[in-house]
């Protein structure tokens, strides 16, 4: 028998670019869509039913995989035993949240499948894909749900931090008493400071977990995670983990393509120098994973595509960072996939040309041509 906390305990609200609702378990899991949110939905009751006899055809096939790097049935289960009240319920004791697409990047690995910010310029790579409807009222899918046990909550986008009503779910679970029992989390850009209100939550809350999206440090920072400013970001990331009225943990993440593969030694020299503990000492942690192919950039800046030479040069700099997470994973990569091409640098000047930006002045010079 497989068995994973999600499929008794766990609800995932997502939204759609149109503005619809999915449901599942978990991010991973197929979704359904949905225009009222249930934690009895009959589709959510069928998979807890097949979880009876094994994994679900609903879940990801990775997380039967023993160790992979995204098999969130053992992830979630480990972080189970270790922080959960062991108790054997069926009520919603994990909600991940991803309920409102605005977000105030367009990152180059993005699309408008998560972002508000590519409705402008996105068609220009896939002219028929959607552009993202927001939805003026996204507590309504959360707001009649027993929250009174829950123990876990996560928080996606788009940017999360720009979603208000990421803040009222709090205040609800204040006023519930629970908010203290709760884990929250995040996946940020790091571009937001938390207003006063926010941070005071955060501090009733039992801890806090930031999974910072940076993609590289300075001008590649810059020039991947468009328009941000690293300086601010930087300094965000510094208040934050000054902020020792609660306990935030902090992740920095990096999504490695061709454009930004160049940058990892100072990625990981600035997170040894800038960001080895969180708000009160606790270890942060930092993780690499290769670039995927959901988006038209994705796919663009595949790691395959490294020319011969870059592949030698990548190879003798990632033989130096194998201790880091992730790491050998990108190693295994460009040995196995190898489809030399210029599509990358195609993009990057498409791109260039709308923004008015120069990518060979600021990504890694081992790249310019």
């Amino acid at each position: 028998m497989t068995s994973c906390p999600y499929f008794n305990q766990g609800l995932f609200i997502g939204s759609l670019p149109g503005g619809e609702t999915q449901i599942s378990m978990c991010c991973w899991q197929q979704k359904k869509t949905v225009d009222v949110v249930d934690f009895a939905d009959p589709y959510l009751a069928k998979i807890r039913d097949a979880s009876k006899s094994g994994l679900p055809n609903e879940c990801s096939q990775l997380c039967s995989i023993p160790g992979h790097v995204a098999n969130e049935r053992e992830k979630s289960s480990a972080e189970w035993r270790e922080l959960f009240n062991n108790s054997n319920t069926d009520a919603i004791k994990m909600l991940h949240l991803e309920q409102s697409l605005t977000c105030n990047l367009a990152c180059i690995s993005c699309s408008t499948t998560y972002s508000s910010a590519w409705n402008k310029d996105y068609h220009h790579f896939e002219p028929n894909a959607p552009r993202i409807k927001l939805a003026k009222f996204p507590e309504e899918k959360w707001k009649n749900l027993d929250l009174t046990q829950l123990e876990k909550i996560h928080f996606t986008g788009g940017e999360p931090l720009l979603n208000a009503d990421n803040k009222k779910i709090l205040q609800q679970l204040e006023n519930l008493g629970v908010l203290k029992n709760v884990m929250l989390s995040y996946n940020t850009n790091g571009t937001i400071m938390p207003d006063s209100e926010t941070l005071r939550l955060w501090s009733q809350a039992r801890f806090v977990r930031l999974f910072i999206s940076l993609d590289g440090v300075g001008s590649v920072f810059e020039y991947t995670r468009y328009p941000a400013n690293w300086q601010q970001v930087n300094r965000n990331i510094q208040q934050l983990r000054e902020y020792n009225s609660a306990c935030i943990l902090i992740e920095a993440d990096a999504i490695v393509g061709v454009h930004n593969i160049f940058d990892l030694p100072n990625f990981f020299d600035w997170w040894e120098q800038n960001c080895r503990t969180g708000s009160q000492g606790d270890p942060s942690s930092v993780f690499v994973r290769e670039i995927n192919g959901w988006s038209y950039g994705g796919r663009a800046l595949n790691l395959k595509y490294l020319s011969d030479r870059h592949t030698d040069l990548a190879l003798d700099m990632l033989y130096l960072l194998e201790k880091y997470p992730g790491v050998t994973d990108i190693i295994q990569t460009i040995t196995n996939l190898r489809e030399p091409s210029n599509d990358w640098i195609n993009y990057l000047n498409k791109l260039d040309t709308l923004r008015k930006t120069n990518w060979q002045e600021s990504l890694p010079e081992q790249l310019r041509i």
